[in-house]
């Protein structure tokens, strides 16, 4: 479940770090393996056939992993905010109905009710949190095949 960090712009700026950290390792891996199917050509061995399946297979399963995410963070948010809208609710209620006196106060009330409710904080570290959790399987084989591509070719 999201909760709020200490630095509200923490979790924005490792999800930037991630991300261009997967763009740099995609581009190593793009012109590694562009350089072998070049050289390939029509005729490739078993280790460059080896390759470009686990090249296919590896995006199918980061594209799922990351389809899995998304849905489990999209449940869990709603999950949230539903709850939240619960508490809230009874909460407004019993305060509504403990202490108006006035229709101003009944407004002003609401208005707090209504505030609480979908805080942009929460929301905020709710899409960063679902964007983590979305990136982290493509991000995760990215340095992967960089990391071997790299050893391979030392």
């Amino acid at each position: 479940m999201t909760q709020l960090t200490q630095d509200p712009f923490a979790t924005w700026h490792e999800l930037a770090q991630k991300t261009q950290e997967m763009w740099l390792d995609s581009a190593f891996v793009f012109s590694q393996r562009t350089q072998m199917l070049a050289q390939a050509g029509m005729n490739p061995n078993a280790a460059e056939q080896a390759e470009m399946t686990q090249m296919g297979m590896e995006k199918l399963e980061a594209v799922g992993e990351s389809s899995v995410a998304a849905l489990q963070q999209i449940g869990a948010m709603q999950q949230a905010l539903w709850a939240k809208a619960l508490q809230q609710n009874q909460a407004a209620i019993a305060m509504v109905t403990a202490s108006m006196t006035s229709p101003q106060e009944a407004l002003a009330a609401q208005q707090q009710y209504s505030y609480q409710l979908l805080s942009p904080e929460l929301l905020t570290q709710a899409s960063a949190d679902m964007a983590h959790a979305i990136l982290h399987p493509v991000h995760k084989r990215t340095t992967e095949n960089a990391e071997r591509l790299r050893e391979e070719n030392d």
